[in-house]
């Protein structure tokens, strides 16, 4: 099966690939810990009654950096899934015994299950986690059943 991708599936693959950047362990563990900025610097203007001085800029600058992170987040994911596959991009997938072929345009791959650490199944992508990096590989949902998802997940572990 192919499907050609276009600015809804870009839109919907972009936004699956944010919601999972943003909320790897690795992510959670910075919003626990921008959290807790902003509950301590909140904590400090109240102890410190009438003088808030600098003090209170500090909720401030941390609810700017979470939404920085977020904004930041939504336009790596956005860029990346462009460059990857622009509108118009022709692609396709076929899982193999021992490989994932995928094809985008006119290039193709095949990847070995064992390359893939994880995946999750979003609603217009499916992101496969490459070993050692942080790095992702974005597959139109639409290209894999749902005996499919399950089959990779097997395959993958």
């Amino acid at each position: 099966m192919a499907l050609t991708v276009d600015e809804r599936l870009l839109k919907g693959m972009a936004r699956d690939a944010a919601v999972y950047a943003l909320t790897r362990p690795a992510a959670i563990v910075m919003w626990i810990a921008l959290a807790a900025a902003l509950a301590l610097s909140i904590l400090n203007l109240s102890a410190a009654g009438g003088s808030v001085g600098l003090s209170g800029l500090l909720p401030v600058a941390s609810i700017a950096l979470m939404v920085y992170a977020v904004v930041m987040t939504i336009v790596g994911a956005r860029r990346a899934v462009r460059a990857a596959t622009p509108p118009g991009t022709v692609v396709w997938v076929r899982l193999g015994e021992s490989a994932l072929h995928i094809g985008a345009g006119s290039r193709s791959s095949d990847i070995e299950y064992r390359t893939f650490q994880s995946m999750r199944a979003g609603t217009d992508a499916v992101l496969l986690k490459l070993r050692g990096a942080s790095a992702i590989t974005a597959i139109p949902r639409a290209l894999l059943s749902d005996a499919d998802i399950a089959q990779l997940r097997t395959r993958i572990g």
